[in-house]
């Protein structure tokens, strides 16, 4: 296997500590609208992009690439992002992992049929194992979050039967969304032409950044905000943040798209529960042993990839 192969595996794998940490230092730093956190992280995001490829690739951009990663980026960020958000509101967070764990999967197939991505068998046996995994790890992450939002009042959680979230639109939503997101990695992969990873990257989030900015115009620019001015370390803290959540991690995982299986990228992509084990055993909680399981299933999945793939 060339050195290439196996530091797109190892990029693979870190990228999403690197989003765990950005994760961690914004944290209740945003106090404004998700819209408003969405537009900010793609506007600064494509601005750092322009700025790599004012650097290093100063080049035309072909018509047909353009139009393709624009079209990828209106289905997998505008489009697909929108409706995990709403299916998130809907489900809430253990239904959404379920369905989340799904990508791997839908990679897998779309990979296979779409970009005629051939992965021995042990690399399949990989994304399940890494996949529940990672499931594990969410549910357990998940059930803490759900916990602490349940010491509230009763009267602030008492609801009438015919009040309970539209469960089947939820699911539709986030089914849809897995579809998108991985049918716009697809494109990406297979009309990117002779672009950089940057120059996929500042397209992307260049055009989501737009039309996100222009939403919250729409939606929210002339309404009075109730929300919390936020103090200048806080948004130091979430510009640092948007450095390794919507910079340096694309900036990795979508080279991993080009160099690895769309499957193996797309599961490895998926590792941030991993990563955030640590942090939460730094702040003292405890590891069950159901996330110590989803821990190792989820590092042998990734052992299984690596060696599928050399």
């Amino acid at each position: 296997m060339s050195a290439v192969t196996w530091l797109a595996i190892a990029g693979g794998a870190v990228a999403p500590g690197l989003m765990a940490f950005g994760l961690f230092v914004w944290a209740d730093a945003w106090t404004y609208s998700p819209l408003a956190l969405n537009a900010f992280k793609c506007a600064l995001g494509s601005s750092l992009f322009g700025l790599v490829v004012l650097i290093f690739y100063r080049r035309p951009m072909p018509e047909r690439v353009v139009l393709w990663l624009a079209f990828s980026s209106l289905l997998g960020i505008v489009i697909a992002d929108t409706l995990w958000l709403a299916a998130l509101q809907i489900l809430g967070a253990r239904r959404m992992i379920a369905i989340d764990a799904l990508k791997p999967f839908v990679a897998a197939f779309m990979g296979y049929f779409l970009l005629g991505d051939a992965v021995p068998w042990l690399g399949y046996l990989g994304v399940v194992v890494c996949a529940l995994g990672v499931y594990l790890l969410n549910v357990e992450s998940a059930e803490k979050k759900e916990a602490d939002e349940d010491a509230v009042e009763a009267d602030d959680v008492a609801v009438e039967e015919a009040t309970e979230p539209p469960y089947l639109r939820g699911y539709a939503y986030a089914t849809v969304n897995v579809v998108l997101d991985v049918y716009a990695a697809t494109i990406t992969v297979a009309e990117r032409g002779p672009l950089s990873s940057a120059e996929v990257n500042l397209l992307r989030f260049g055009l989501a950044a737009v039309l996100l900015i222009l939403v919250w115009v729409l939606r929210e620019g002339r309404r009075k905000s109730d929300a919390k001015p936020m103090a200048r370390r806080d948004w130091l803290r979430v510009a640092l943040g948007v450095v390794f959540v919507t910079f340096l991690t694309p900036l990795i995982t979508v080279w991993t798209m080009f160099v690895l299986p769309l499957a193996v990228a797309v599961t490895l992509w998926s590792l941030t529960p991993l990563w955030a084990l640590p942090v939460s055993v730094y702040f003292g909680q405890k590891v069950s042993s159901r996330a110590g399981a989803g821990a190792l299933l989820a590092t042998g999945g990734v052992v299984m990839l690596a060696v599928a793939v050399t």
